[in-house]
């Protein structure tokens, strides 16, 4: 079992400087590397109706200049048999080719030692965090290249400007990297960051432990959203046999937020339209200002606040509600349908333009025969 467990930060001016340091080698090397990607992905396709029959477009001497065919293994490998022997062992050699494919993750994660010597500067970042940065090119990269299950690809990923990579991760914490510092604060031991404070606000479930952290940038300050695993919890599946009792059937609705099968209904807070004058007051403030500018940074930090305390509002609704409509049964049955249809481009008509709709369909029909 996982749960997620988030927590805000406290870093100092020295440690919130060298996290902020952190977050741009990371979105820097983000892009790199997609752009990597990119330029690997364009090289070797060519459109179906002009493909050539000799000779590729680019030849594959360029392409794989300075790919690697096989890595060899530095050092013995974590990962131990039933006798505590290492699977892997130093010196082994693996190829970079499964399947007729270039392994281009593995490639990028190996290129991160020359990284490091053409770039100093990344030597002050955990390595554990640059190698998460290359996994994150990997999924957004396959998810884009990859069709799931229904045949549906991602959208093309796209590069990552100042204002867009707000978070790093530590792949490997653990229940001791949480620590009291001589101050007594709990704090957060971070690879090449220190120990920041953290305002642990409530404790982790016991027998849980840390897998991994991700320190993030909100328009408030820093969070850490810790992951926390317990393989003794069993994952069970509640058997209850719906009854007109114990059942209650929701619809979701476009002018109220839900209609119950007994009658009730939960209005629409809408909080979007009614911070939507406060918002575009922000906005106008904000294009009259030189961008980057001291006052242009203010304007632009209220804003995010804003939208922070709507997407805040937004969650806290949806939680409360949810727990009030379990209170009332013990089985929810909602319909099978796309969220998707209800909010794009919908709004409800009125009786007045349903007529209007009907006319206008019986006039074109009518000018068609």
């Amino acid at each position: 079992m996982q749960l997620t467990y988030k927590y805000r930060l406290k870093p100092t001016k020295s440690q919130l400087a060298i996290i902020v340091a952190h977050l741009e080698l990371c979105r820097r090397q983000y892009n790199y590397r997609l752009s990597e990607r990119f330029r690997w992905w364009e090289s070797t396709r060519t459109p179906i109706n002009a493909c050539p029959l000799i000779a590729s477009l680019v030849p594959i001497e360029e392409v794989y200049r300075n790919i690697p065919l096989t890595r060899v293994q530095t050092r013995d490998g974590r990962k131990k048999d039933a006798s505590g022997n290492p699977l892997t062992r130093k010196g082994d050699i693996f190829s970079n080719i499964e399947g007729g494919y270039v392994q281009w993750q593995t490639i990028q994660l190996a290129d991160l030692k020359n990284t490091k010597k053409l770039f100093p500067d990344y030597k002050l970042l955990d390595s554990q965090v640059l190698q998460d940065v290359v996994n994150r090119v990997e999924t957004s990269f396959s998810n884009f290249t990859t069709p799931d299950q229904k045949g549906n690809r991602r959208g093309k990923p796209k590069f990552k400007g100042f204002d867009y990579y707000k978070s790093f991760t530590y792949p490997q914490l653990n229940n001791l990297d949480i620590i009291k510092d001589e101050q007594n604060r709990i704090c957060v031991d971070l690879a090449k960051i220190g120990q920041v404070p953290m305002v642990f606000h409530r404790q982790m479930p016991t027998g849980f432990k840390v897998k991994t952290g991700t320190v993030i940038r909100e328009a408030d300050g820093w969070y850490i959203s810790l992951t926390l695993e317990d393989q003794r919890v069993p994952v069970t599946v509640a058997e209850i046999q719906p009854t007109e009792e114990n059942t209650l059937g929701i619809d979701l609705g476009i002018t109220n937020y839900v209609y119950l099968s007994n009658g009730e209904r939960v209005e629409n807070p809408r909080f979007l339209r009614k911070s939507a004058e406060k918002l575009a007051r922000l906005q106008a403030k904000l294009a009259n200002r030189v961008k980057r500018a001291k006052s242009w940074k203010i304007v632009k930090d209220k804003i995010s606040q804003l939208h922070q305390f709507i997407a805040r509002a937004r969650l806290d609704f949806q939680f409360k509600t949810a727990h009030e409509l379990f209170g009332k049964c013990d089985v929810l049955v909602v319909e099978d349908l796309s969220i998707k249809n209800l909010t794009r481009g919908a709004k409800p008509k009125t009786d007045i333009e349903k007529k209007s709709l009907v006319i206008c369909q019986t006039v074109n029909q009518l000018r068609a025969d």
